[in-house]
């Protein structure tokens, strides 16, 4: 019951992830990352397990993926640990480009994947394959645009091509969404912003990305010039004011 966006840009060094679903509290089960803070390194990767999620398949990717395993070999190392492996959706891009995905068999149809040069478009529980192929023409549409418009825009993509839903039930609202990025100028991401339990998370996701940009200096001044910190501390209570 979700569709899910990541896409890395070794040329720009970002990498990140967005994903809405109907899934309340998403967020303790996904995604996955590893070696991305406080230092972006090559070997950076962002995992989204799916469908019938068992996160625990995330952190064994990264595992075996840490230890030598190669794509060609992951996909059989993850079912000898997994009894349930044909449940699951599971896609994995690195900080250099590379990608995995799998969608098992019964994974809560329709479920599908489109894989491209640094990025992979995936979902499940949908009414055909249009909001997955929405996703991937608009992460190649705004490859120019920094991560994170690009990654709202294919999810804001997938919803407008119909979003989660089953052709005997209808469109499945979103309740949940995030968006995670990572660029290596800071040991923190970039951006990082979930709405939960929330009746229009998509439309609130792009707001608050667009506001909490403003953290970005309080958050430096911050880490690396603390006596200045209430000289730019003001923007806080600016966004607070603009919320009551």
């Amino acid at each position: 019951m979700t569709y899910t966006v990541i896409a890395s840009n070794p040329d720009t060094n970002e990498i990140g992830i967005a994903s809405t679903t109907i899934t309340i509290n998403f967020g303790r089960a996904f995604p996955v990352t590893r070696h991305l803070v406080p230092e972006l390194s090559k070997d950076g990767i962002i995992v989204a397990p799916m469908a019938t999620v068992h996160p625990q398949n995330g952190h064994r990717l990264c595992d075996l993926r840490d230890s030598g395993v190669s794509w060609d070999e992951m996909e059989s190392e993850l079912e000898k640990h997994d009894k349930d492996w044909s449940w699951r959706q599971i896609g994995a891009v690195t900080a250099a480009g590379e990608t995995w995905v799998r969608t098992g068999t019964n994974a809560w149809n329709h479920a599908s994947h489109v894989v491209a040069d640094g990025s992979i478009a995936m979902g499940n529980y949908m009414d055909g394959p249009e909001p997955v192929q929405a996703m991937a023409r608009a992460l190649e549409e705004n490859r120019n645009e920094c991560m994170d418009e690009r990654l709202l825009r294919a999810l804001e993509a997938a919803k407008a091509a119909g979003g989660q839903g089953q052709p005997d039930i209808g469109p499945i609202p979103e309740a949940w969404a995030m968006i995670q990025t990572f660029n290596g100028k800071q040991p923190w991401p970039s951006v990082d912003v979930r709405v939960d339990f929330d009746v229009g998370p998509l439309s609130k996701l792009r707001r608050l990305v667009r506001q909490l940009k403003n953290m970005d200096k309080v958050l430096h001044t911050m880490s690396f010039d603390p006596s200045k910190t209430f000289d730019v501390y003001g923007v806080v209570f600016d966004m607070y004011n603009a919320q009551v």
